[in-house]
C-alpha cells in the first residue's frame, strides 16, 4: 500500500492569553527557510537528495544527535519554515521518519491545541512520539508511538507557541481563520522541502481543541484542492480527531452530564449549572459575566470543582481516574513549573482579561493535572520533564532551535503566556465546517477516551447527534491487537465514531496500545476496513 499523509491535532488549553510582553525575535530566517546545522549522520534523506526527494533546506534540518538518546535510530528533521514573509511569521516543526521503510508509509501532522500549547510538549514527548522523557535526563522509547506506523510531523502553531514566532507583535492576536491558513501553508512549504511526501494519500487527525484546528483546516485542504487543476498537490482523503471541543453548548452539557453520572458532583449542582448557565457562551469551566444569572452560574461552577475535587487538585480532569502530581512526587523545579502550567493551562486564566471571572480554583486543579502514564509505568509529572529538557541549550542547538539567528525573547513553554487567542472563535460551533466537509467524500474518525470530564463522551455524542446522520453500523464492541474490548463504535454516513475504554483525553499517552491499534487500522487501512475488520468486533 502505498504512503500516507495525515496530519493530526491536539490538547485543549482553552485560555485567552494575554500579550505581556513585546516580542520580537533576534535575526529571524528569511522567507527562504533557515538554513540549519548539516547532518554529518547518513540516512535515508541522504540517499533521496540526488533525485530531489529531499531539498538542501530539509538536509540542513536534519538531527545528527539528540541529548539523552544518541544518533536516532529513524531520521529526524526539525527547524523553521516561514509562513508569512511579510510579517516574519515562521513556525517550527520537528519531523521524525519512521523507523522502518518510511516512504510507504502515512505522513503525519501532529498539532496540539490548547490554543496556544506546544506539539512538541504533548505530542512529540508524552502521547505518540518516539519517545518519553526521564527525570535523569535521558530519552526512553515510547513502545506504541505512532512513528512504527508513520512519518509525523510535530508542528508549534500558531505562531508564538513554543519555538514559533512573529516579527510583527500584533500577531500574538489570533483566530481559527488564520491559525488554519498559517498551518495550510506550513504543509505547503513543508511538501516544498520534502518533495519526496507530495501526492501522497493525505489525512488529518487530532484531539482537544483540535476540535477546531482539524476540520477547519481540513475545509481549507479541500477549497485548496478545489481551486486547482488536474492531480491536487494534496491528495486528501480524510482526518480524525479525539475528544474533540466542537460546540460549547453541546459539550458543556455534556461535560456536567458526566459529572454527574460519574459521582463528582450533587443532584443540587447539576440542576443548578443546567438552569443557571448560558452553555454557548462558556468555555470550559469558564464563564462570561454578562448576563444577570451569570453570578448564580459561577456560584455552581465553583460548587462544581469544589464539590468533584478538581478545585484541590486531587481529581484529574483530564483522567478522573488517573494520578495527580503531586509536590511530594515532584521536585522543586518540577513543583515551580506545576504552577506555572497550571496558570498557562487553567481554563479561566484568560477568562477575566475578556470580560469574564477568573476561578480561583482552576489554577490549582490544573496545576496538579499534568501529564499521563507512559506505558508500563505511570508518570504523573512528565510535563515538568519536558520543560526541563526542551530548555536545555544542548536540546535547543540539537533541534535547531533558539540559536543565534533566531533568538528568542522567552523560556520554552508547553502553553503560550503570549498568545491571544479569539474568544468568539473558541465559542463558536464547528458543525456547520462539519456539514460542509461531509459532501466532500472524506473518511471522517471522531474518537473519545471515556474518562475525559473536560471534553467528554458524552458531549461528543450530543453534538454528534445534531448531525443528524444516518446509521450504517449500529453500536458495538471493538477489540484490539490483545484481544480485550477497547472501546465502541458507531458508523454513520459519512463518519465512523469510536470510543476508547478507561483513556483521558490524550488517548495516545493513557491508552497507548489501543490508541495506536485505532490510529494503524484507520491512516493504514481506511474506514472501510475499520469497521469490517473482525478485530473490531465482539
Amino acid at each position: 500500500m502505498k504512503g500516507m499523509l495525515a496530519i493530526v491535532v491536539t490538547w485543549l488549553c482553552i485560555a485567552q492569553w494575554t500579550v505581556s510582553a513585546a516580542v520580537t525575535p533576534v535575526g529571524a530566517p528569511s522567507a527562504s527557510m533557515t538554513h540549519l546545522i548539516m547532518p554529518t549522520a547518513e540516512g535515508p534523506a541522504a540517499a533521496e537528495a540526488s533525485d530531489g526527494g529531499y531539498t538542501a533546506e530539509a538536509l540542513a534540518d536534519f538531527v545528527d544527535e539528540l541529548p539523552g538518546w544518541g544518533k536516532p535510530n529513524f531520521d529526524l528533521y526539525s527547524g523553521y519554515i516561514t509562513v508569512n514573509e511579510s510579517a516574519g511569521r515562521a513556525l517550527f516543526y520537528a519531523f521524525a521518519e519512521s523507523y522502518t521503510d518510511a516512504h510507504s508509509k502515512p505522513l503525519v501532522l501532529w498539532l496540539n491545541g490548547g490554543p496556544g500549547c506546544s506539539s512538541l510538549a504533548s505530542g512529540f514527548m508524552s502521547e505518540l512520539g518516539p519517545f518519553y522523557p526521564t527525570a535523569n535526563g535521558k530519552l526512553k522509547k515510547n513502545t506504541y508511538s505512532w512513528t512504527e506506523a508513520a512519518n509525523i510531523i510535530f508542528l508549534e502553531s500558531p505562531a508564538f507557541v513554543g519555538w514559533s514566532y512573529s516579527n510583527t507583535t500584533s500577531d500574538a492576536t489570533v483566530g481559527d481563520a488564520r491559525t488554519a491558513k498559517d498551518a495550510l501553508n506550513f504543509l505547503l512549504g513543508f511538501l516544498d522541502r520534502f518533495p519526496v511526501y507530495e501526492g501522497r494519500p493525505f489525512w488529518i487527525a487530532g484531539e482537544s481543541y483540535g476540535g477546531h484546528y482539524v476540520p477547519n483546516l481540513a475545509l481549507a485542504v479541500a477549497k485548496y484542492n478545489a481551486d486547482k487543476d488536474g492531480i491536487p498537490k494534496i491528495n486528501f482523503k480524510g482526518f480524525l480527531v479525539g475528544n474533540a471541543w466542537t460546540d460549547a453548548d453541546e459539550d458543556n452539557k455534556g461535560a456536567v452530564e458526566f459529572w454527574h453520572s460519574h459521582a463528582l458532583i450533587s443532584d443540587t449542582t447539576r440542576d443548578g449549572l443546567m438552569q443557571k448557565c448560558n452553555f454557548s457562551r462558556i468555555g470550559p469551566l469558564q464563564v462570561e459575566a454578562v448576563s444577570s444569572d451569570t453570578k448564580s452560574c459561577d456560584e455552581y461552577v465553583n460548587d462544581s470543582q469544589t464539590e468533584s475535587g478538581f478545585a484541590n487538585g486531587g481529581i484529574n480532569i483530564y483522567d478522573i481516574y488517573a494520578d495527580v502530581c503531586s509536590p511530594e512526587r515532584a521536585s522543586l523545579e518540577a513543583r515551580q513549573f506545576a504552577k506555572v502550567l497550571g496558570a498557562t493551562r487553567a481554563l479561566t486564566e484568560g477568562e477575566s482579561s475578556q470580560g469574564g471571572t477568573a476561578s480561583p480554583f482552576q489554577t490549582m486543579a490544573l496545576a496538579a493535572m499534568v501529564s499521563l502514564p507512559e506505558p508500563g509505568k505511570y508518570d504523573p509529572c512528565i510535563d515538568n520533564k519536558v520543560e526541563q529538557y526542551f530548555n536545555r541549550p544542548d536540546v535547543q542547538r540539537a533541534f535547531h532551535a533558539n540559536s543565534s539567528e533566531h533568538t528568542l525573547p522567552w523560556a520554552w513553554k508547553g502553553c503560550s503566556d503570549y498568545v491571544n487567542y479569539s474568544r468568539e472563535d473558541l465559542l463558536s460551533s464547528m458543525l456547520p465546517v462539519y456539514r460542509e466537509l461531509l459532501t466532500h467524500n472524506l473518511q471522517i474518525l471522531v474518537y473519545s477516551g471515556d474518562v475525559d470530564a473536560i471534553v467528554p463522551v458524552t458531549g461528543t455524542r450530543r453534538w454528534l447527534r445534531r448531525l443528524k446522520l444516518p446509521v450504517v453500523r449500529s453500536w458495538q464492541p471493538w477489540r484490539s491487537a490483545t484481544g480485550q474490548i477497547g472501546g465502541y463504535f458507531e458508523r454513520y454516513a459519512g463518519l465512523t465514531f469510536v470510543t476508547i475504554r478507561d483513556a483521558g483525553h490524550m488517548v495516545p499517552y493513557t491508552q497507548p496500545e489501543r490508541a495506536s491499534f485505532i490510529f494503524s487500522k484507520w491512516v493504514v487501512e481506511g474506514s472501510n476496513e475499520l469497521a469490517s475488520t473482525e478485530a473490531f468486533l465482539s
